[in-house]
């Protein structure tokens, strides 16, 4: 166990016969949790075992939860789920489902309906009771509406480990195995194993995510000052690693992210002063056509350095498509391996063949968007597969719009294609 935790000492200890709150289960954990945030923060220390949950496992301000040994968080294997008997209404404490088995006190419920998809499901809503045919909320429904009549249901489905407005929360030394037993009822849901909301602060390390309907990790809602370290993410349904909606200053080091379905790093929405370093990243975007490492929207002034990043579905790197007000300006990317990504075009999903045509041509990097003052420093940009499997056809695109880019030192090899294709039109980038 190795807490980063300047915390005041405290300690509570879960699981095996001897600890101070026995048991393998969310509820123990969960006591464990609250028990300390009344007084004023401290380390859970999860003791070896698998632990099985039925609501997320909900952090507070101050609260490191710190697995000793092997330590396993997962979801109940059955799927627990009702069609809606009645409209489930913004403001109300109940759901009413078309049938309560298996629905009990302590689970974390989403909804979803046909017309407006899944809500909760990042956020669950937690059941206090099962009487009278309903599930009795600890909550109000704050703010979604789903109908019986748009075939509505509510899905007993969370993330394993949630930190809402949980100021300097700590998870360590936990594998989160989002496993559920596949269900069609399931489909285009999106969660987390770590999900955070407004948690500045929140460290990650250490922490093994993997089969998660949605992300391995996300870090959203202004959880500014995020640190993600030594995480083992892989077979996700959509990223690996998903920083965004504002946290500025995330910190992604030294994590091995894989065979997720979507981008292994995703930097999303306003990630401005990021570093991300020394991650492998590597067969990811499968199920999507997707890339290693994407960033965009307003992610600024950012690091991204020493990475491996190969095998990916479509790109290496990705700079995505934005306005210049928009775009992912002033980033450097340095002593990057950035190696054979792109994949056999055969295995393309049919929505992915309508992308457009450049989009179907696989690059080590691709820079899209009204996008300027970016930094190719040092790395090594490479295709080194035999001939009829090189699919990584250029080391660099840059789309139209794109300018000011600067190359120096960097080593290109192997490409069928040119090593830089430049459709930007820019006079004043500087491409040696």
């Amino acid at each position: 166990m190795n807490t980063d935790s300047a915390l005041t000492g405290r300690k509570i200890t879960v699981g095996p016969a001897g600890a101070d709150i026995p048991g393998f289960t969310g509820a123990a954990i969960q006591l464990a949790v609250d028990a300390l945030a009344r007084r004023g923060g401290g380390t859970v220390v999860v003791g070896e075992g698998t632990y099985e949950l039925i609501d997320s496992v909900r952090l507070r301000p101050d609260i490191a939860l710190a697995g000793e040994g092997e330590v396993v968080l997962k979801r109940a294997a059955e799927l627990t789920w009702s069609p809606l008997a009645v409209d489930a209404d913004c403001g109300q404490y109940e759901i009413t489902p078309a049938d309560t088995k298996g629905f009990r006190p302590g689970m974390g419920v989403c909804l979803w309906d046909q017309e407006r998809g899944w809500v909760f499901h990042s956020r669950p809503l937690r059941v206090k009771a099962v009487a009278g045919g309903r599930l009795l909320l600890e909550d109000m429904i704050p703010d979604h509406d789903r109908a019986a009549e748009r075939n509505g249901r509510v899905v007993n489905h969370f993330p394993l480990v949630m930190a809402r407005e949980a100021d300097r929360a700590r998870v360590e030394g936990i594998t989160l195995d989002g496993s559920v037993q596949d269900s069609p009822v399931l489909e285009n849901l999106w969660t987390a194993g770590v999900h955070s909301y407004h948690s500045p602060g929140i460290a990650v390390r250490r922490v093994h995510a993997h089969h998660l309907r949605g992300d391995g990790i996300c870090i959203s809602e202004a959880s500014t000052d995020a640190v993600v370290e030594l995480c083992h993410t892989h077979d996700n349904t959509h990223y690996g690693i998903h920083p965004g909606s504002h946290s500025a200053r995330a910190a992604i080091r030294r994590c091995h992210i894989h065979h997720n379905g979507s981008d292994g790093l995703y930097v999303c929405w306003g990630v401005a002063g990021g570093v991300f370093e020394e991650n492998d990243i590597h067969h990811n975007g499968s199920r999507l056509w997707r890339s290693g490492f994407s960033i965009g929207h307003k992610d600024t002034d950012c690091l991204i350095a020493r990475n491996h990043i190969y095998e990916n579905c479509k790109y290496g790197l990705c700079i995505r498509t934005k306005t210049e007000a928009n775009g992912a300006h002033r980033n450097t990317f340095r002593q990057n391996l950035v190696e054979n990504n792109g994949q056999d075009p055969a295995g393309m999903p049919e929505f992915a063949r309508k992308f457009p045509a450049r989009e179907l041509t696989s690059a080590g990097v691709s820079v899209l968007g009204v996008t300027h003052d970016l930094l190719f420093e040092n790395n090594v940009i490479r295709e080194t597969r035999p001939a009829g499997r090189q699919y990584q056809k250029n080391a660099f695109y840059l789309g139209p719009g794109v300018s000011r880019v600067t190359m120096s030192g960097n080593q290109i090899t192997g490409h069928p294609g040119a090593a830089v294709v430049d459709e930007s039109g820019a006079k004043d980038n500087r491409l040696s």
